[in-house]
């Protein structure tokens, strides 16, 4: 329950921008940072913000994937910033798996042009390195009309039977626990096999899609060997990365710019 027109505003604040800081909230209302700090507790109570050293996260529940030209759009800087160095983790003659997503196609454009072959259930990323000297492997399936993505059984199947170097996988959200999500069970299975099948599992997130959840837990930040992100795990009160590596990625936004 929003006890005042101040933590109302905040919750404004926040639709727009995604986060905030408490020195700035401070400063806009003219309250002391005790003041602000006790309205972010009282929204977190509410399950309406997160709660992060020094301000607070908009708090997302994801029903249904965005489209995929609308995904594309959202955050490309940050997205390509990741992949760029996503780069250096790959080696000539290593077999790669790209999830399916926007991120994932953009890793995809910055390839080497040559020595890998590529195991990918998306056909846009399949489509692109087709062109390439590279070999591609396209998971069968029924594909999705809105992803243009194949996550049925017969993809499945297909990739259990494969042996995978590097998984760049991506997500729908990230819970408050770090738990990744998404809202369909098919992704969440395809997802958990590609991490089984490969040697070294890598995770490419933008900070947008912290906080945020959906049905399906798929597995936990902790279970992967490098989370790639421009998001400070820093950020996260109480949370304790363990054997991850956990690589911060400072990118400009275009408002930045």
């Amino acid at each position: 329950m929003i006890s005042n027109n101040r933590q109302l505003e905040i919750l404004e604040l926040l639709t727009q921008k995604g986060n905030v800081t408490v020195e700035e909230l401070a400063d806009k209302f003219n309250v002391s940072k005790m003041t602000i700090r006790r309205d972010l507790e009282k929204l977190q109570e509410n399950n309406l913000l997160q709660r992060t050293h020094g301000g607070a996260l908009m708090n997302r529940v994801l029903l249904q994937e965005m489209a995929y030209n609308e995904k594309r759009e959202e955050h490309a800087e940050i997205k390509q910033c990741i992949t760029k160095r996503a780069l250096s983790f790959i080696e000539n003659n290593q077999t790669i798996f790209l999830d399916a997503g926007t991120t994932t196609y953009e890793l995809a454009q910055k390839l080497p042009n040559q020595n890998l072959t590529i195991v990918t259930n998306d056909i846009r990323v399949a489509a692109h390195l087709m062109l390439t000297n590279n070999k591609v492997i396209f998971l069968g399936g029924m594909i999705g009309k809105e992803t243009g993505s194949v996550n049925d059984t017969f993809t499945q199947d297909m990739l259990s039977s494969l042996s995978i170097d590097i998984a760049f996988l991506g997500t729908s959200s990230v819970d408050n626990d770090m738990n990744l999500c998404t809202p369909d069970i098919n992704r969440m299975k395809l997802k958990k096999i590609a991490f089984n099948v490969a040697e070294k599992r890598i995770l490419l997130v933008d900070s947008s899609k912290f906080y945020s959840k959906s049905l399906y837990k798929i597995l936990n930040i902790n279970d992967f060997d490098v989370v790639i992100s421009d998001f400070d795990i820093k950020d996260v009160i109480g949370y304790d990365i363990k054997s991850t590596e956990f690589i911060s990625v400072k990118c400009k936004r275009k408002e930045d710019k």
